[in-house]
């Protein structure tokens, strides 16, 4: 974030504690967090843990009067165009429109609603790509109804993928606790991390299998690492520029320049440290390259590969700027998706 886009977020975490009755002192967002995650704690103590985090958002939301429905096609939309009321049936019926390659859910506030209904109808989109990212949006509406309460009364509103407005930022990350809620996702997360001595792909797969089905592989993976006691770090690489060579390149005066574009190289997209590894200071920045000689870039770029492991020097991954990032040797596991 930049100043104007901090001291926005600023602003509207004062909001959001005013509104959730929290002390307007210390760190806003870790006690909004904390806020919204003993509601789901209360409630799981009153009615019981499920056997999976996907079932808890469903049952949470529903205590929420709110339901969410999963959207992948025509047939799905005109299914929901019988559990509205008349003069909703045209929003529904227009949800294909509605649900663009932009957008993750929208969330409608029946009108003439049946004693049974609900109040909110989240409609997820699963179309294509969002599918992966349909628990998430689950959770994501679940948030908004959980810190808004009684103010939110729109009548329609859209989840985008792209969340710039202080607000979705605040309940993406509110969301990301309470999607992998720490009471059943750490002791599973911790039994299968212990099963292979250390975190691997395979026990992501079967973390994620048992406990979070509908979660996405990376999202799984990112909060496994939140669980783990020792320094580890999860990263996601891909071809692409440093940051001022992408500035360059996008720039109205690129053609001024005589030289020749900068190539794409090998780099970090996503380094996310276990709190262990972000305590020791070592961090693998976004941008910067991967080693040539590492395993990352090695499978990378072998068609064939699919999973290998290997022992490297930290010392090998430095910046362009900064030198290593650290020293010491580290296991490697890498993966080509």
């Amino acid at each position: 974030m930049n100043r104007r886009q901090r001291e926005a977020y600023q602003v509207e975490l004062k909001r959001v504690a005013k509104l959730l009755g929290l002390a307007q002192t210390g760190d806003l967002e870790d006690a909004i967090i904390a806020h919204c995650l003993n509601q789901l704690r209360e409630w799981a103590v009153a009615y019981g843990n499920p056997d999976t985090l996907s079932e808890l958002a469903d049952h949470f939301a529903t205590s929420l009067g709110m339901q969410l429905t999963e959207v992948r096609g025509q047939e799905d939309i005109d299914a929901l165009l019988g559990q509205v009321a008349p003069e909703q049936k045209a929003v529904i019926a227009n949800l294909k429109t509605e649900l663009g390659d932009d957008t993750d859910a929208v969330t409608i506030l029946r009108m003439n609603r049946k004693p049974w209904d609900q109040v909110y109808l989240a409609v997820i989109n699963c179309q294509d790509w969002h599918e992966f990212r349909r628990y998430f949006s689950k959770w994501h509406e679940i948030v908004h109804r959980l810190i808004e309460g009684q103010q939110l009364t729109f009548a329609f509103r859209h989840t985008k993928v792209t969340k710039l407005e202080p607000e979705e930022i605040l309940v993406d990350r509110i969301a990301a606790t309470l999607a992998f809620y720490p009471d059943i996702f750490a002791p599973i997360a911790k039994e299968e991390i212990e099963r292979d001595g250390r975190l691997t792909f395979a026990a992501i797969d079967r973390i994620r299998n048992r406990v979070v089905p509908d979660a996405s592989r990376e999202a799984t993976a990112l909060a496994c690492v939140q669980h783990l006691p020792r320094p580890a770090w999860f990263l996601r690489c891909g071809m692409g520029l440093k940051a001022n060579e992408a500035r360059r390149v996008n720039s109205p005066q690129t053609h001024m320049f005589e030289d020749e574009p900068p190539e794409e190289k090998l780099r970090v997209r996503i380094g996310a440290p276990t709190p262990a590894g972000k305590a020791i200071g070592v961090r693998f920045y976004p941008n910067m390259q991967v080693p040539e000689g590492s395993v990352v870039a090695r499978i990378f770029h072998d068609p064939q590969g699919i999973t290998e492991e290997a022992r490297e020097y930290l010392e090998d991954w430095s910046t362009s700027s900064g030198g290593p990032i650290g020293y010491g040797v580290i296991d490697v596991e890498a993966e080509r998706v």
